[in-house]
């Protein structure tokens, strides 16, 4: 009863690289809750655009020769994502025991509330939610000229459709340097 299928265009979710960099760069004080979504965020980012619930449910045996190894929970998908040196530092903040999946669901709530803070700080007036980073991902991906096949591979979508609701607009500069390459 409680099920409701959205229906309509969804919507866009990515932030701009700028945004993220701003993120990125908040100083914070290391025992605060918006210095642990803020890694949570970033994390979720450099993973490709790793769900929460994806990141929520990762293991020290996930992690092995410099990639993260898992199954998505969504849609039992395995991923093996590189660790690049930006994340090392972050992945300290992965919890080892398995939540339940309303501690999940509690904690990614809590979570969204202290992102709409960080972008506050940050002077970001777009919405931030959990989604942000996988939106952000694929749309910094699309901007960098990344194939399409590409990004939704790497996000674990079947169809290309799919990977397409997650794209924003190309900015009107980006679309300029194209129409050049092409004259």
């Amino acid at each position: 009863d409680d099920y409701v299928i959205r229906n309509g265009k969804p919507e866009k979710r990515a932030l701009p690289i700028d945004a993220i960099r701003k993120i990125a760069e908040l100083d914070l004080g290391k025992d605060t809750a918006l210095f642990r979504d803020r890694n949570i965020f970033m994390m979720s980012f450099l993973l490709n655009g790793m769900s929460y619930v994806d990141m929520a449910h990762l293991k020290l045996s996930n992690i092995a020769d410099g990639r993260i190894r898992y199954s998505r929970k969504k849609t039992d998908e395995p991923y093996n994502i590189k660790i690049h040196h930006q994340l090392k530092p972050l992945l300290a903040y992965f919890t080892k025991d398995k939540k339940s999946y309303n501690q999940i669901v509690w904690a990614r709530k809590r979570y969204n509330d202290n992102l709409k803070k960080l972008a506050e700080l940050a002077g970001i007036q777009e919405n931030i939610t959990s989604y942000a980073a996988r939106h952000s991902f694929a749309s910094g991906a699309n901007e960098m000229g990344i194939p399409l096949t590409a990004i939704s591979q790497m996000l674990g979508h079947k169809r290309i459709s799919t990977t397409q609701a997650y794209l924003a607009n190309l900015r009107k500069g980006k679309m300029d340097e194209y129409q050049d390459e092409i004259f």
